[in-house]
């Protein structure tokens, strides 16, 4: 019975210490581990709406800021052509919103951080089956299991407008 009790306690500060770091890391500087974050306060911001994003293709993840309120999160990046993608899996994590967010308002501003710097975008949402389908190769390509099998949307990082 002790041993139960034990065990019961253990689970109650396991659980606790996790909502304690998934509320704390919404105040953060950027997410944390795989917890949400708040919005980013540090990095350079990057002033050049055209960036060549060749260089990003060798990252594994990025952090990405959007929604209202701001919340940010690491994320996968693709590099097709010189220009950024992030796919987004519609079963993985449960409970996100800012795919639809996105969808919602494409004009939204978004923040990409990337090694310290910060670029302003725009999430668009890729609708042309071919650069879906070439996506979908340098997610395979590129990572060792495919971002979902609910689906998956891909959005491009486009420079903000005006």
């Amino acid at each position: 019975m002790k041993v139960l009790r034990w065990l019961v306690i253990a689970l109650v500060v396991v659980v606790a210490s996790i909502a304690l770091v998934a509320f704390g890391a919404r105040f953060a500087d950027g997410p944390v581990a795989i917890f949400p974050g708040g919005p980013f306060e540090s990095g350079e911001w990057v002033p050049d709406a055209q960036v060549d994003w060749t260089s990003a293709a060798g990252l594994e993840e990025i952090e990405l800021q959007s929604g209202d309120p701001a919340r940010s999160r690491t994320t996968w990046i693709l590099v097709v052509d010189g220009e950024a993608y992030v796919p987004c899996s519609l079963s993985f994590p449960p409970g996100k919103t800012w795919h639809h967010e996105a969808l919602a308002n494409p004009e939204a501003e978004a923040v990409v951080r990337v090694a310290g710097k910060r670029y302003r975008r725009r999430l668009v949402k890729v609708d042309d089956p071919a650069l879906e389908q070439r996506l979908a190769e340098t997610v395979r390509a590129k990572y060792t299991a495919p971002p979902g099998s609910a689906g998956v949307w891909f959005f491009h990082l486009a420079a903000p407008t005006g």
